[in-house]
This record gives structure tokens, C-alpha cells and sequence, in this order.
């Protein structure tokens, strides 16, 4: 039997939400565009860490390889160029690296408040959220910035559909 417009039907075999008529959960309704910096934090840090690795990789070939072949004169001639490379590109990323580890807890708890004001079946705890953020600005050699913000999109997505 079909229900009439704008009205609740059951909860859906396959995930147990309740959905409305010709909305999905993709669509479902929350007030916050937060996400968006969560994403960003997550996308970051991934570049974030192959842009270290890949130039720890060119200042290790830099170094090392410079001894070996004696092509253009050994470490001394690398490490010029090496410190325009880092002063070019290191220093804009730890700034943004900054920026986005600031803003994360605050976009965790916006984030969280919102979703859980939307009543799509999960009430993620805001301030667990913001407080494992706020480690992660401590415990800058651990990934638990990423692995939050990940773990928190990933949820988000499954009751919310977006992103």
C-alpha cells in the first residue's frame, strides 16, 4: 500500500532507516556544510604525507646518490636546492597543516551537533569527537587527526549519505 506524500514509511529492510517518500538517505536533511573541513583535514593529511615521503625520498637519492656518482659535485651542491625546495613547499603545507588541524575539533563538534539534530538514526557524541581532534593537535606523529576524520566521514555517510 502506498502512503501519501510527505508522509513517513517502515524502516527499510536493508538498513533499518525510516525514509520518506522520494527522498534517499543520500538526501536526508542536515543543516551543516562542516563536513566539507572534515573532508578537507582527511584529503590534506593524505597529501600531506606523500608529498613528506616523496621528499624525504629526494633528499635521501639527493644525499646518498650525489656521494656514489659524484655527478655534480656531492651533498654539498644538493643542499641548497634542497632548502629552496622545502622553503617553497614545506613551509605553505605546515601552515595549512595548521589551519586545518585547528579547525578540525571545531568541525567535528559543529558537524556532529547537526547530524544529530537531524534524527537520521545517529547521534554521534560531539564532544568525543572535538576531544579526539584536540589530541590529535598533541600527538602530532600519530595519525589520529586522519584516522577521526575518516572514521567520522565514513559514519556520516552511513546515515547520512552525504559525503
Amino acid at each position: 500500500m502506498s502512503s501519501p506524500p510527505g508522509e513517513r514509511r517502515g524502516p527499510d529492510e536493508r538498513s533499518g532507516r525510516t525514509e520518506r517518500p522520494g527522498r534517499t538517505r543520500v538526501d536526508a536533511d542536515v543543516d551543516s556544510r562542516w563536513w566539507l573541513v572534515v573532508a578537507a583535514a582527511a584529503a590534506f593529511w593524505a597529501v600531506a604525507y606523500a608529498i613528506g615521503a616523496l621528499f624525504a625520498l629526494v633528499a635521501v637519492i639527493g644525499v646518498f646518490g650525489g656521494a656514489f656518482v659524484g655527478g655534480y659535485g656531492g651533498p654539498v651542491s644538493f643542499l641548497p636546492g634542497a632548502f629552496g625546495l622545502a622553503a617553497v613547499l614545506i613551509v605553505p603545507l605546515v601552515l595549512v597543516g595548521l589551519l586545518v588541524s585547528l579547525l578540525l575539533p571545531v568541525a567535528l563538534y559543529l558537524d556532529s551537533q547537526a547530524v544529530g539534530r537531524a534524527g537520521v538514526g545517529w547521534e554521534p557524541d560531539s564532544v568525543l569527537y572535538a576531544i579526539a581532534g584536540v589530541v590529535g593537535l598533541f600527538a602530532q606523529g600519530l595519525p589520529i587527526q586522519p584516522a577521526v576524520a575518516l572514521y567520522y566521514l565514513y559514519r556520516r555517510h552511513e546515515h547520512v549519505g552525504v559525503p
